[in-house]
């Protein structure tokens, strides 16, 4: 009776331990929305001294759940193992239900853009995998111990884990799940759709207070400029995602996305883009007889010193079209065909657009979903099979 328990609570533990691991790979993959979602956090918490900070904090909690998902699953080291799953469950513990009571309107990030949660279902959620912990690791002196082999197992896990990590922070994620993913129709490309239900609205700072102001009503030269949110008359009902972009006088030019075949250049972080591999990849297309589009996050006056020509969209649509600061998003009649990374863009990229765009929206999904799906088999056949 005494053993068959050991391995009910060692069977617990090897779930929680795949829990976590999947989680953590959710946000690990995607290390540019997790930044997104931490920094949210730290914003809601008044912590804004972190948000330097935001991306490598996002990682290292990232890391920290698969690597404890390894240790789980393997059954290395289980009291320390126990007492770090203690440690975080309670921290999401009250995180949540801090969230759950005061409701502000951000998500919780548990399944980075794969899955959201209502701020009860998250905190829920950690409750169940807290009274499981307990179940699984109570007495902490009665946890057994594992297989000599487990531990190389283990190890093994981890030295993927961050060949993954290098990889994903050089590169867009290999499964998309935001509301750009491959497949996905613009809204502007919907009949009936009209750039008339938004507007822009210009966000500037001074003395620590945020002001949000109109293109015919910007203030003096003491304010800082901080974004531009775009916002919409009327909610739209749809799920489709929208591409919105102004030209230098702040006229709505989405029509421009939706006309044939386009490929958008997003910079959300102007000041760290690389200009010249942006320059040389737009004339590139250029010569294949596709249309540019470049979409920055800044004002006409910042952009003045740049010689190509250029609209202007908020951070949070660019950084959500395109994880990479200066990636390629290529669009046909509004549907969303491909993207490239900085890193991935193709060297003949005339090739890629002469290519019939379902041949080439398939032979890259294809690619890229089984670049992740053999990872995962490579992390599983060791954790499981060792």
């Amino acid at each position: 009776m005494k053993y068959r328990n050991i391995r009910l609570r060692r069977l617990v533990a090897v779930l929680m331990g795949i829990f976590f691991l999947s989680t953590g790979l959710l946000k690990l993959m995607d290390p540019v929305g997790t930044m997104l979602i931490v920094t949210e956090y730290l914003k809601f918490f008044h912590l804004q001294f972190l948000l330097p900070a935001a991306k490598v904090i996002g990682i290292c909690f990232s890391f920290l759940e698969c690597a404890l998902g390894v240790a789980l699953i393997t059954g290395i080291a289980r009291k320390v193992s126990a007492w770090v799953t203690y440690g975080l469950l309670s921290f999401f513990t009250l995180i949540t239900f801090i969230l759950w009571r005061m409701n502000p309107e951000m998500d919780c990030g548990c399944f980075g853009e794969a899955y959201h949660l209502t701020h009860l279902q998250s905190f829920l959620k950690n409750v169940v995998l807290l009274l499981l912990a307990v179940f699984a690791f109570t007495p902490l002196h009665n946890l057994g111990s594992p297989r000599p082999r487990r531990m190389v197992a283990a190890w093994l896990g981890w030295a993927v884990l961050v060949v993954a990590l290098v990889f994903c922070n050089r590169h867009i994620p290999l499964v998309d799940f935001t509301a750009f993913k491959p497949g996905a129709v613009l809204f502007a490309a919907q009949e009936g759709a009209s750039s008339n239900e938004y507007h822009s609205a210009f966000i500037y700072e001074k003395d620590g207070h945020q002001r949000s102001f109109t293109l015919e009503n910007l203030p003096d030269t003491t304010w800082t400029f901080v974004k531009v949110d775009t916002l919409y008359r009327e909610t739209p009902h749809t799920e489709t995602p929208i591409l919105s972009f102004r030209d230098a006088d702040g006229n709505y030019q989405d029509d421009v996305a939706v006309q044939g075949k386009v490929v958008v250049f997003s910079v959300y972080d102007p000041a760290k883009a690389p200009w010249e591999k942006i320059r040389e990849r737009y004339q590139a297309v250029q010569a294949a007889g596709v249309r540019p589009l470049l979409l920055v996050m800044a004002t006409p006056e910042e952009m003045a010193a740049q010689d190509l020509p250029m609209y202007f969209a908020d951070y949070k649509t660019l950084i959500t079209m395109n994880r990479d600061n200066g990636g390629a998003t290529y669009l046909d009649k509004g549907e969303v065909i491909a993207k490239w990374g900085v890193r991935d863009f193709p060297r003949h990229v005339g090739e890629d657009l002469a290519a019939d765009p379902v041949d080439l929206s398939t032979r890259v999904s294809v690619k890229r979903r089984i670049q992740a799906q053999g990872f995962c088999l490579i992390l599983g056949a060791m954790l499981i099979l060792l």
